[in-house]
């Protein structure tokens, strides 16, 4: 998986090991939940790890990280003459601006765009836009613009989806084909995907997957000011452009009712954050992609090196990340490198297999539960037992879908199960689980579910009593609540 790089023990890169075991004891202490840590220093990856049931191979949702690869192919098609950093928004899409359209919509341009000054006065989350079933664009050039643009920072990742409508529409491609050939190939990106609204316009606020390692290799490219290889990759000067202060003072640490921004710093002493092209920039010189929950580039020219995480971080704790990589991790590259500190950061680090299960039956085999009336539009619960698996089935609005549980081992598959209201609105039509169930009591069943290409590991307790069930959901991380209501069936 990293074939692009050399791997070296931490001293090696002139990373001290032991800054590295504080950072990471720090997150542990603070209840910080990282998916995968990989640090790059001067051509070297200084440290790799993830943690179980992560792995190298697996694409990682970036959430708003994509942002930042949006902005990677305005770059791009500004060099090539499709658009111009003063092109009104309205000219792309004439047939579907409104006829009362204001002044201030008319006024928007590109630029306006990359760097969240449209004039609206809130931003729409990605969690709303996935919900809609109808045009996104459409519905952006409807939406009020209560500013003169180019002057307040608005965070939103319905902005950011204009920018990847404006490429589709100019270039004829979505943002993922074009890119491929001029991104993902060159740096030999595997296995990564992007999510599209109902026209096909690839998400622009979130949607994309990506290994670490290609997430990794995206901020190397932008240390390099966009060499890879000795080849250029974006156009000279772009990675400069992008990376400037555009907006000096970016509100970034605060819900502004519907998006959650993240912040620098640990406490009330935070840093000044600047955002530039769909990047984050901070005091120091650095710049990042940040996505929620924890998927993060932290580019650091001053270090020569790349920081990337991806994380199953709680909502309210994601704003921590970024300070603790500033004050634990960063100082790690100017310290004392010993191989003493490598070999104890490897002995922390020592591969944890996956939890325990204990051999176990269910007498659930052909039962069928039908559903009371309830939020959730669960109508069936059924069961059934395929050799070591336990095959729960679903019945909603959405169809009917299974999960298969491991009575033994864990059992990983693919399923297309509700998850839009626990997962920030999150449905894909089938995803990767790896899943598992044990008795915690005679009459209570509990299902552990991750789903490994995404921070989100959701519960499933059930409680049988005579003839009935209690179904009760949670998962780990959400913008939302993380708990659906409990859903009684009765047995048929």
């Amino acid at each position: 998986m990293t074939s692009a790089f050399p791997s070296v023990f931490p001293s090696e890169a002139g990373l001290d090991a032991q800054g590295v075991r504080g950072f990471l004891q720090r997150l542990a202490a603070d209840g910080i939940s990282l998916d995968s840590l990989l640090v790059y220093r001067s051509g070297k990856l200084a440290f790799e790890h993830y943690w179980w049931p992560y792995r190298a191979d697996r694409p990682h949702t970036t959430h708003s990280a994509t942002k930042s690869f949006v902005g990677t192919a305005i770059g791009l098609a500004l060099d090539e003459g499709l658009l111009r950093l003063d092109d009104r928004l309205v000219s792309f899409f004439p047939e579907l601006v409104p006829p009362d359209a204001s002044e201030h919509l008319r006024a928007i341009t590109v630029e306006d765009l990359l760097t969240m000054r449209t004039g609206h006065r809130v931003g729409l989350s990605g969690k709303t836009w996935r919900l809609l079933k109808t045009s996104w664009v459409r519905e952006y050039l409807r939406t009020p613009v209560d500013l003169p643009p180019g002057k307040a920072f608005t965070y939103s990742s319905a902005t950011s989806h204009m920018l990847s409508a404006i490429v589709q529409r100019t270039s004829g491609q979505s943002v993922f084909d074009y890119l491929r050939p001029r991104l993902f190939e060159p740096l030999g990106f595997a296995g990564h995907s992007w999510d599209t609204d109902p026209e096909g316009i690839c998400s622009g606020g979130n949607g994309l997957s990506l290994r670490s390692i290609d997430f990794l290799k995206w901020g190397v490219l932008h240390l390099h000011d966009g060499l890879w290889q000795g080849e250029r990759i974006l156009p000279a000067g772009w990675v400069r452009e992008a990376t400037a202060w555009h907006v000096q003072n970016a509100d970034a640490g605060t819900w502004n009712g519907t998006e959650f921004v993240p912040v620098s710093g640990t406490g009330a002493d935070e840093r000044p954050e600047g955002y530039g092209y769909q990047l984050w920039l901070d005091a120091d010189g650095g710049y990042r992609a940040s996505g929620m929950f924890g998927q993060d580039v932290f580019v650091l020219p001053q270090h020569d090196a790349v920081v990337v995480t991806t994380g199953s971080i709680t909502h309210g704790k994601h704003r921590l990340l970024s300070g603790l990589v500033h004050d634990l991790l960063v100082p790690a590259f100017d310290g004392t490198p010993s191989t003493v500190a490598d070999s104890s950061l490897a002995a922390d680090l020592a591969d944890v297999a996956a939890p325990a299960l204990s051999p176990t039956s269910v007498a659930l085999d052909g039962r069928r539960y039908e559903c009371e009336s309830n939020e959730d539009g669960l109508s069936e619960i059924s069961f059934t037992v395929d050799d070591d698996v336990l095959v729960v089935t679903l019945d909603d609005a959405r169809g009917r879908h299974s999960v298969r549980c491991g009575l033994s081992t864990w059992v990983e598959s693919d399923t297309g199960v509700s998850t839009w209201q626990l997962h920030h609105s999150y449905q894909a039509e089938s995803t990767r689980v790896l899943a598992a169930a044990q008795w915690s009591s005679p009459r209570e069943l509990v299902l552990e579910w991750y789903f490994v290409e995404s921070p989100f590991h959701d519960t499933v307790t059930l409680e049988f009593g005579d003839g009935e069930l209690r179904w009760q959901r949670r998962t780990n991380v959400n913008s939302g609540p993380t708990e659906r209501p409990a859903v009684t069936a009765k047995l048929v």
